[in-house]
C-alpha cells in the first residue's frame, strides 16, 4: 500500500456500525480475547528493559502470564508457568541467572530450558529436555518488543512492514530511540471505542482545540489509507505554526515534518510528530468489556532537547486526556440498550475497515 494518501474530499453514504451489544456483552469480549488478542502480535515492553543478559520482564497477555528475557543468545519469550504444577516462576522485572519456581524450586535457564528439579534422580526416565517453559514467538522492532501467544502467528515483518515504511518515510530513526516516559490512561470504555476514537479526526476540531490550532484537521488536512490490517494517516502543521514558533505548543524544528498517526490492527498505534526524532506508541488492552488500560510510551533521540521533550509530552498528554471522557460517554450511550447501531460518515472509513476486521475475527475469520 502507499504510505501516504492523497488529499481529496471523501464522499459516500452513511454506513451502519457494529451493534452496541458488541461493546457491552462480556461474551463478545471472551471471543475477542481468544480470536483476536491471542492470535496477533502484542507490544509487551522495550529493549531498554532487556539491555543485559539476565534482564527480564513479566506481563500477562489475555489470561496467560509470560516472561520475556535476554540471554547471551538473544531475547526469549515463554509462558510463565512451571511445567511441574503450574506455579508462576517469575514476577516483576529485574536481572537473574535463572528462574527458580518459588513452589518446588524447579529451575529454568534464561531461555526456558529446565536445568534442575529437586530429587529428579529419584524419578524414572526423567528427561529435563522434555520439560522446558513453553516458548512463544517474540520479535524486536527498534526499541520495542512484541510477543504472540499463537505459535502459528504470521511473520512479524509482514505485520509491521507497511507502518515501518510509513514512519521511515517520515524520517523516524528507530535505531536511536530510547524510552523517556509512560503515561497511563484508565478508561471506562470498551477497547474498540478506544481504537475507533483514534481512527478518526472527525471529532478533532470539536474536542481537541489545541491540537486543531496546531495541525490541519480539516477533511483535506487529515489523509488516510487502509489495507489489510494496516491504517496509515497523517496531518500537517498549520501554516501559522510553521511561520511562528511562538504559536506552536512545542519547538517543532527537526527532520520530521508531519504528524503520522498509524495503526496496526488490533491495538497498536505508532505515531510521530514534527520536530526532532521521536516516536509515540499508543497501546491498549481490555481488562473488562467496559474497561481498557491505555498507554502513551514516549521515545526520543538521546541528543534531543529535554525542554522540548517536556513541552511535547505535555501537549500530547493533554490530547490523550481529552479523549477519555469522549470514550466513556460513548460507552454509557451503548450501555443504555435503547439504540442498536450508529452511523459512520465517509471521514470515518478507517472505523468501517476496523469494524470489518473485528467482525470477521469474531465470526471465525482469520485474526492473524
Amino acid at each position: 500500500m502507499t504510505t501516504h494518501a492523497e488529499p481529496r474530499p471523501r464522499t459516500g453514504a452513511l454506513v451502519e456500525t457494529l451493534p452496541a451489544s458488541y461493546y457491552t456483552d462480556p461474551t463478545i469480549l471472551e471471543i475477542e480475547q481468544k480470536e483476536i488478542f491471542a492470535k496477533t502480535w502484542q507490544y509487551v515492553g522495550t529493549v531498554d528493559a532487556l539491555a543485559k543478559p539476565g534482564d527480564y520482564i513479566t506481563t500477562t497477555l489475555v489470561d496467560t502470564p509470560i516472561i520475556v528475557s535476554r540471554s547471551r543468545d538473544g531475547v526469549h519469550a515463554m509462558v510463565n508457568v512451571c511445567r511441574h504444577r503450574f506455579s508462576e516462576v517469575a514476577s516483576g522485572c529485574g536481572n537473574t541467572r535463572a528462574f527458580k519456581c518459588p513452589y518446588h524450586a524447579w529451575t529454568y535457564g534464561l531461555d526456558g530450558t529446565l536445568v534442575g528439579a529437586p530429587r529428579s534422580e529419584q524419578i524414572d526416565d526423567f528427561d529435563k529436555s522434555q520439560l522446558p517453559l513453553t516458548k512463544l514467538p517474540v520479535a524486536v522492532w527498534g526499541p520495542l518488543v512484541f510477543v504472540s501467544l499463537d505459535p502459528q502467528v504470521g511473520a512479524f515483518q509482514d505485520w509491521i512492514g507497511p507502518v515501518e515504511a510509513s514512519l521511515r518515510e517520515a524520517n523516524v530513526d528507530f535505531e536511536r530511540l530510547t524510552m523517556r516516559k509512560r503515561t497511563t490512561f484508565d478508561i471506562a470504555g470498551n477497547w474498540k471505542i478506544v481504537a475507533e476514537n483514534y481512527l478518526e479526526c472527525y471529532h478533532c476540531l470539536v474536542a481537541h482545540p489545541n491540537y486543531s490550532r496546531t495541525f490541519d484537521t480539516s477533511a483535506l488536512g487529515y489523509t488516510f489509507a487502509t489495507d489489510a490490517h494496516t491504517f496509515i494517516s497523517n496531518t500537517a502543521p498549520q501554516d501559522r505554526v510553521l511561520h511562528d514558533a511562538a504559536a506552536a505548543p512545542y519547538k517543532a524544528d527537526g527532520p520530521i515534518g508531519v504528524n503520522q498517526n498509524d495503526y496496526v490492527w488490533p491495538n497498536f498505534a505508532p505515531m510521530t510528530w514534527p520536530g526532532q526524532n521521536n516516536l509515540l506508541i499508543y497501546s491498549f488492552r481490555p481488562t473488562a468489556v467496559d474497561h481498557t488500560i491505555g498507554y502513551f510510551d514516549y521515545f526520543f533521540d538521546p541528543d534531543s532537547d529535554p525542554e522540548v521533550e517536556r513541552d511535547f509530552m505535555a501537549f500530547l498528554d493533554e490530547v490523550g486526556a481529552e479523549d477519555v471522557p469522549l470514550i466513556e460517554s460513548v460507552q454509557r450511550g451503548m450501555t443504555s440498550g435503547l439504540i442498536d447501531t450508529g452511523r459512520l460518515v465517509p471521514d470515518e472509513n478507517q472505523i468501517e475497515h476496523f469494524q470489518k476486521l473485528t467482525r470477521d475475527a469474531i465470526h471465525g475469520g482469520s485474526a492473524r
